[in-house]
């Protein structure tokens, strides 16, 4: 903290200490008294860990206007001029998950997966089952099952034998799929069996959980929206995972020069920091609608494709081809290791929901 107010004694360990002294020369903590006012301490903790001084200032034009600049002074050793790149990378990633949390709801999954399989938006998925239902009369097993659903909703056992003759119904039917909000409401019913959910599951357009038990399954569809909450929680600590390897891939595909590992990472740490800074940008716009999602997300990638490729350019001196080449295979080496890393983020999320 930069208000220190020093202590003629050690803290720690008692042994005196003069004013001059900023560490303990018997036990090495530093000399300064802790306790603060609390605007003294909410001062102090945002000027230790985001450092929105000139400093900041000095790297935002480098950073946004000068690919690989602020790696190569801190390589050089020019580190107090500029922000350090792990405070750097810890601000634009904070500022990259508010955006996602910003911009998608708690019942995100349930609203996605609903238009989906039903082919409505949300919103107005009530009027749309009223008027299929009066105009098309072969849907009236999709009534049945909502009806014979409703009452399940209310713990009634009794349901079960006319919500398994349904289902055998719904299997004979291969254009009559059982819907994410049937699911949902099976799922979560603790009077519904596992074998009954098991044939509701067989009868939809759900894929893709085929290596899960009907446990999981299950589970996963009872908890979909704190399966994202996990998802998002987790997706910090994957990626923080996933930068030592890219330094790796940097280190290899670079393994000719005399540059250490922790040059690479610093450089990964800067390039990741400008991809959390642009996407965080553009999942805002989207958040407030300016521009469509589908153009603002192809600019950005190209932005950040962009930024990359010449930020190698300039950190490692070769040909513009040569690094080209690096520069996809960097790509797509680091794309298989994301989607690998996803998976298993994905299982771990279902795993522990």
């Amino acid at each position: 903290m930069k208000n220190k107010e020093k202590l003629p004694y050690c803290l720690n360990c008692g042994a005196d200490l003069g004013e001059a002294q900023n560490y303990c020369p018997v036990c090495g903590q530093e000399n300064w008294d802790q306790k603060v006012p609390l605007k003294t301490f909410i001062s102090d903790f945002f000027s230790t860990y985001f450092n929105f001084d000139s400093t900041f200032f000095k790297t935002v034009p480098a950073f946004f206007f000068r690919p690989g600049k602020l790696t190569n002074l801190y390589n050089q050793g020019k580190r107090r001029v500029y922000l350090n790149p792990i405070r750097l990378y810890l601000v634009m990633s904070i500022f990259y998950f508010f955006a996602v949390s910003l911009i998608i709801p708690r019942n995100f999954f349930d609203r996605v997966m609903t238009t989906d399989y039903l082919g409505m938006l949300d919103e107005n998925m009530a009027l749309q089952d009223t008027l299929v239902a009066q105009d098309h009369p072969e849907n009236n097993k999709r009534a049945e099952i909502d009806s014979v659903l409703r009452v399940a909703r209310n713990k009634n056992p009794s349901v079960l034998s006319g919500l398994d003759t349904l289902v055998t119904k719904l299997r004979k039917d291969p254009e009559n799929k059982t819907g994410w909000r049937e699911l949902k409401i099976l799922a979560q019913d603790p009077a519904v069996s596992d074998t009954t959910f098991a044939r509701a599951w067989g009868e939809s357009n759900l894929k893709g959980l085929d290596f899960a038990n009907i446990e999981t399954r299950r589970n996963f569809v009872a908890n979909s929206n704190l399966f994202l909450l996990g998802f998002a929680r987790n997706l910090p600590v994957m990626m923080l995972f996933l930068l030592p390897f890219f330094a790796l891939m940097l280190k290899l595909l670079y393994i000719r020069g005399d540059r250490y590992y922790v040059e690479h990472l610093i450089h990964g740490l800067h390039l990741h920091s400008f991809a959390y800074l642009i996407y965080g940008l553009g999942i805002t716009l989207i958040y407030f609608g300016v521009g469509d999602a589908t153009w603002v997300s192809i600019i950005l990638f190209m932005l950040v494709s962009t930024y990359a490729y010449i930020s190698l350019l300039n950190v490692y001196g070769q040909g513009w081809f040569k690094t080209l080449l690096k520069f996809n295979v960097l790509g797509f080496v680091y794309f298989v290791l994301f989607w690998v890393a996803l998976c298993y983020e994905i299982y771990l999320s279902l795993r522990f929901i």
